[in-house]
């Protein structure tokens, strides 16, 4: 009996010893299971702010209009969740600008259209009810002619609808020779050159002038700028349009009338033509040309040619 009763004193020393460092242990972790549970309550805190914070930026957006892109206010924004706000504000800004634009384009091209539309329905009226074969021609001479500048007019209005400000990222950009892109492009307008009775010349001081850019619309940019100097440049006169590669340019110079120095900055407006303005011309060749340089980083300029009339430099960065 005696024996047992050791035994039994001994395993309740030993379950008694175990409970002391069961709680020996409790009381060396405590700090920490304090700390942890500390930081649990904090993260618990911020994270139901910063929840809040979205909710009332949701709720905000929720209370406009759905056709409203007007910012949200951010003065009550928390540090931590400014920048994504004035990120938010800052996408509403670039679509309200890209709308606008769309709006623009889509009045200009109602404003445009309407009168050349118009006269070519009048006009098939009038060739309808003429008296003799003679008379219809004549009007429908009238009509080709009008065709000729509407169909001008709608490439230039498709020529705005492509001046994306975001062109200069857009992986179109690529190396473009300035000395082969004006040789290709005076080369298209030999023909209305030699119907004016107009020489048309090409000049370039190095063998190849690397730019980067977008080759589509600088070869609209430059077929603006002769297409204008034929239009204003009397018969048996010269264009000259010459490259150069220090800095990187190119010209068109014309023996016309010239621009009086008090219309070289209005001339790029859209719709917008000069006192010496001939023909039936819709005021958007300069104007595309200065959106085309400005995408490209490019400077647009005009003086006195040479020649005595104007000269268009486009120079390259």
């Amino acid at each position: 009996m005696r024996g047992a009763s050791r035994a039994t004193v001994r395993v309740a020393e030993t379950i008694i010893k175990r409970h002391e460092a069961r709680q020996d242990l409790l009381l060396t972790m405590s700090p920490a299971v304090v700390l942890v549970l500390m930081a649990a309550g904090v993260i618990d805190l911020a994270l139901r702010r910063m929840l809040g914070t979205l909710q009332r930026i949701a709720a905000r957006w929720n209370q406009q209009s759905h056709e409203s892109l007007a910012p949200i206010p951010a003065d009550d924004v928390p540090g931590e969740l400014l920048p994504f706000a004035l990120a938010l504000n800052d996408l509403l800004q670039r679509v309200r600008v890209m709308l606008e634009r769309e709006r623009q384009f889509a009045a200009t091209v109602a404003h445009q259209l309407r009168t050349p539309l118009t006269g070519l329905r009048l006009g098939l009226t009038r060739a309808a009810a003429a008296p003799n074969p003679a008379a219809a021609r004549a009007v429908l001479d009238e009509l080709g002619a009008t065709a000729q500048r509407t169909a001008r007019l709608v490439q230039q209005l498709l020529a705005l609808s492509r001046l994306d400000p975001n062109v200069r990222d857009s992986a179109s950009m690529r190396q473009v020779d300035l000395v082969a892109l004006a040789h290709d492009t005076g080369e298209s307008y030999l023909d209305a050159a030699q119907t004016s009775d107009i020489e048309l010349e090409f000049v370039s001081g190095a063998d190849t002038v690397p730019v980067r850019g977008e080759p589509d619309l600088l070869s609209e940019a430059l077929g603006n700028l002769i297409d204008n100097a034929i239009r204003y440049t009397p018969a048996g006169g010269r264009i000259l349009i010459s490259v150069r590669a220090a800095p990187p340019s190119i010209s068109v110079a014309d023996s016309g009338r010239g621009i009086p120095a008090d219309e070289r900055e209005v001339i790029f407006e859209r719709f917008v033509r000069g006192r010496e303005a001939q023909g039936d011309g819709s005021g958007l060749g300069l104007a595309i040309v200065k959106e085309i340089a400005g995408l490209h980083g490019a400077a647009l300029s005009v003086s006195s040619s040479d020649r005595g009339g104007a000269c268009f430099t486009l120079t390259f960065s």
